[in-house]
């Protein structure tokens, strides 16, 4: 891992403890023993099923739009997806995208350039969310907080520019393709002529539903079926500790929460969602800071060993190598 991921993840990892320092004094945590005692575990396993489907269905998107470039059994990317999941965890430096795309080289032979835009675009369509979070705000009695409205304000902006670019790769490639040739100018004089050739490869590969409506559609459907998993974790996880809450008020919030994960995280998001929860569903609910706190600290620990184990499971079956690569600070590249 060089220096400046090892500041990062320093510099994050001291912020997140602060964060969580912060948090435990400001909930009663006598009433978080009282919460957890009343936890339902028929309802834990639902959850936990609802969460790892979620993930399934957005593989099978992903598997949807690397068939451009090759076929590749579903078990496959699911797996390849969660490893990836994994390292953007535990080391939030984005390098879980590029983990993806060397199971696939190592796996399946195709190069890491020809397979990343596959991976940019899964991940655009991620940023749909944010348009269902607008479209359910009339349906909602919710207090629109400012640190709310700043929220909205900087995901719709993410939201903006991917789809914005997907669009510009679809009618405009060339146009696409200049901008990005301007940032190869800053690079080595070495590494500019095989910049370019990946840049190449990289637009070519963001112009993949060109005359391809039916495989458009496709990912839009799995994407809020991948949505309504995500609510529907996390209502059941209400559910669990006996706590009403409306489901479409849940699927907001935990949208937004989710959404969050494009902006700068500590690793394992810690402190930042345990924030999150109080600003969204106490602030922003009425629901009390005990409750909010409980179900998010107990679903902060569910998701950390769901994603553990299948990761480290996705780990075992398609190759260690390239988390001794990050962290001894290895170019990940092909």
């Amino acid at each position: 891992m060089n220096t400046r991921n090892k500041v990062f993840l320093t510099v994050g990892s001291l912020i997140g403890i602060g964060l969580i320092v912060l948090w435990l004094s400001y909930i009663p945590l006598g009433e978080l023993k009282e919460y957890f005692s009343r936890i339902r575990p028929l309802y834990v396993i639902w959850a936990s099923l609802c969460y790892l489907g979620a993930y399934f269905v957005r593989s099978l998107r992903w598997n949807l739009i690397l068939r451009q470039s090759m076929k590749i059994p579903l078990r496959d990317t699911w797996l390849y997806a969660m490893g990836g999941n994994l390292v953007n965890y535990i080391i939030p430096i984005r390098a879980g995208e590029l983990v993806k795309c060397w199971f696939i080289k190592k796996n399946h032979n195709l190069g890491m350039a020809q397979s990343l835009p596959s991976v940019f675009i899964d991940k655009t369509f991620d940023t749909l969310a944010i348009i269902s979070v607008i479209f359910l705000i009339p349906f909602l009695t919710i207090k629109l907080n400012p640190a709310l409205n700043v929220l909205l304000a900087i995901l719709l902006l993410v939201f903006i520019l991917s789809v914005g670019l997907l669009l510009l790769a679809a009618w405009r490639k060339d146009l696409v393709l200049k901008v990005l040739t301007l940032l190869v100018k800053l690079s080595p004089q070495s590494l500019k002529a095989r910049m370019k050739e990946l840049l190449e490869q990289f637009v070519d590969g963001l112009n993949l539903f060109e005359h391809k409506p039916a495989k458009l559609v496709w990912a839009v459907i799995l994407t809020m079926i991948g949505i309504l998993l995500d609510g529907l974790y996390f209502y059941l996880i209400f559910e669990a500790f006996g706590i009403e809450f409306s489901f479409l008020m849940v699927l907001f919030g935990y949208t937004l929460i989710n959404m969050s994960y494009a902006l700068p995280q500590p690793p394992a998001q810690l402190g930042s969602n345990e924030w999150m929860m109080i600003i969204i569903f106490s602030l922003g609910f009425n629901l009390t800071k005990s409750s909010a706190s409980a179900i998010m600290a107990f679903a902060h620990i569910l998701t950390a060993l769901l994603m553990g184990i299948v990761g480290a499971f996705a780990f075992a079956y398609a190759g260690f190598e390239v988390l001794k690569m990050i962290f001894k600070g290895e170019k990940i590249d092909g």
